[in-house]
């Protein structure tokens, strides 16, 4: 409910407003009233007053002098004015201190009660963009509090290869978390290894205690108004990621290193030593936390220093031959082949230069075949559907020698990452049948609850489900599946790109433009131009 103010010099003309209009279809609690702009200055001080309704002409001071008053005292008062002079300079004078409206008398009743209307209207309007700015303005504030441990969230999938590393969707998340990073720009990565706490600690000391480290390599390492952040992995493992480091910055990090080192020796009573990895792009800063972890693990020296992944060289004691299977169960189970492979090599590169027997060669042979006995159970596949001639079996000829193990490993591998990967998805059931659905229909006007409908789900809750499985919305699946579509169609057809775009599920051909630029950094034009070299 909103209250009125009536402001008129002349009493007659106050009450026929008042009591000459019926209001009851009007959303008024009160109704005030005042004979001078005195008066009614002093009842807007007391009162809430949503809706001035003033004469301009009044002794001693006019309502533009009231209006002026309220703009600084009252300012989501909305002013009506009412007047018997048809000055148009009275009418500008009012619109440009922003008045609401400006009436002539006599009025008709009709017209005011409308116009009042239409002013209480602009007034909710405002109301509500007030309350939604009040909302969003609390939950920044709560945004802002929690963007640190976001952040370091987001870093955190990083390292564990749970979110995609396309250069679209690692652009959005800078700009989401306010990371001064574009996709091509480097990144370094120091472990920060806890060698040992001085005195005993509980776990949940032991806890506290890493907590305070965090911060403190904040101060050292990072340093105040650097780039980078400190976060906190599985395990309680420490990494400081450093934004777009330069070689000429190597020697200070370095210096931080040592001071870091030397500040927890003495107050924070612990052995630490600093692994500096060599700057890489952000989606090899999986591999690159492996290959500092794999120098923790094998630096046998003394502790508390500083170690370079560039200057590091293994220690003979440290420099076994033995794989991990553990890692190379990872990376068998997500599908990554090339490295996978590169480690196997990396192994038989050891083997070559150290003595070895056939009861090794048979340990090799059965812990390989454990790895991926262990993944493809994982995966609910059997070892006979992947390898239909049973010839890895034959342990006795296939562990003769070294190089015929080597052969036999690199396909073994091979067979079972191919496969895996042809043959499994790891999506659940629901957002596999919705990918096959989609591309199915890509030529549709597809939107959510339709997807849903097909699936048996409800629509938000398969939102959610597809998000998390496969890091992208369902919008942006069928934007990238339908630009993947258009793509060999302008590489390998003549076809308008309008009927291209309309093929591909879009009528309005500036949105397809636009999106495939998105994507590909090319409008569908010069796409066909460099890969067709032809004019289109």
């Amino acid at each position: 409910m909103y209250n009125l103010l009536v402001v008129d010099d002349e009493e007659i003309a106050v009450k026929g407003i008042i009591h000459g209009i019926d209001w009851s279809d009007m959303p008024l609690d009160r109704i005030l009233y005042a004979y001078d702009v005195a008066d009614a200055m002093e009842i807007i001080g007391k009162e809430k007053v949503h809706l001035l309704l003033s004469d301009i002409d009044m002794p001693d001071n006019n309502g533009i002098g009231l209006l002026k008053w309220v703009r600084e005292n009252s300012p989501q008062t909305e002013t009506i004015f009412l007047t018997g002079y048809a000055d148009f300079s009275y009418a500008q004078q009012a619109l440009h201190l922003g008045s609401f409206d400006y009436l002539l008398k006599p009025i008709d009743h009709g017209d005011l009660k409308a116009t009042l209307n239409k002013a209480i209207a602009k007034i909710q309007t405002t109301e509500k963009i007030a309350e939604f700015q009040q909302t969003y303005d609390f939950y920044f504030q709560q945004w802002n509090k929690q963007l640190p441990i976001l952040t370091e969230r987001f870093w955190q999938d990083i390292l564990n290869l749970r979110i995609p590393m396309t250069s679209s969707h690692l652009a959005n998340a800078y700009s989401l978390y306010g990371i001064p990073l574009e996709p091509a720009s480097p990144v370094q990565l120091i472990l920060l290894s806890v060698e040992q706490w001085n005195e005993e600690l509980t776990a949940r000391d032991e806890e506290i205690m890493t907590y305070g480290l965090k911060n403190a390599a904040e101060e050292f390492i990072i340093k105040e108004g650097g780039a980078g952040q400190v976060i906190q992995e599985t395990g309680g493992m420490l990494f400081a990621v450093l934004y777009q480091p330069s070689a000429s910055e190597m020697d200070q990090i370095i210096h931080n290193c040592k001071d870091f080192i030397a500040l927890c020796k003495t107050y924070m009573r612990c052995d630490i030593s600093c692994y500096i990895g060599e700057p890489v792009g952000v989606p090899e800063l999986h591999g690159a936390a492996q290959r500092l972890t794999s120098m923790e693990r094998n630096y046998l020296s003394h502790g508390a220093t500083v170690i370079t992944e560039r200057d590091y060289k293994p220690e003979t004691a440290s420099l076994g031959i033995h794989p991990s299977f553990e890692d190379w169960a990872i990376l068998l189970e997500m599908g990554k082949r090339s490295e996978l492979l590169m480690r196997l090599e990396e192994s038989f590169d050891r083997m070559e230069n150290n003595p070895i027997d056939s009861l090794f060669l048979e340990g090799y042979y059965h812990g390989l075949v454990y790895t991926v006995f262990h993944v493809l159970q994982k995966k609910s596949v059997s070892m006979n559907e992947v390898y239909l001639n049973n010839d890895w079996r034959d342990s006795t000829s296939i562990t003769k020698s070294l190089q015929r193990l080597r052969d036999w490993a690199i396909r073994f591998i091979e067979h079972a990452v191919d496969y895996l990967s042809d043959n499994t998805v790891n999506v659940s059931p629901f957002v596999q049948k919705a990918i096959q659905y989609m591309n199915e229909h890509l030529s549709e006007d597809l939107c959510r609850e339709q997807i849903a409908s097909h699936v048996y789900l409800n629509p938000a809750y398969l939102s959610r489900l597809f998000k998390k499985e496969t890091g992208q919305s369902l919008t942006e699946y069928i934007m990238e599946a339908r630009i993947a579509k258009a793509k060999p169609l302008l590489e390998k057809t003549n076809l308008k790109v309008s009927d291209i775009a309309m093929t591909v599920g879009y009528d309005n051909f500036s949105h397809f433009t636009k999106m495939f630029k998105k994507i590909t950094g090319f409008s569908p034009v010069e796409y066909r131009r460099k890969y067709q070299n032809v004019d289109s």
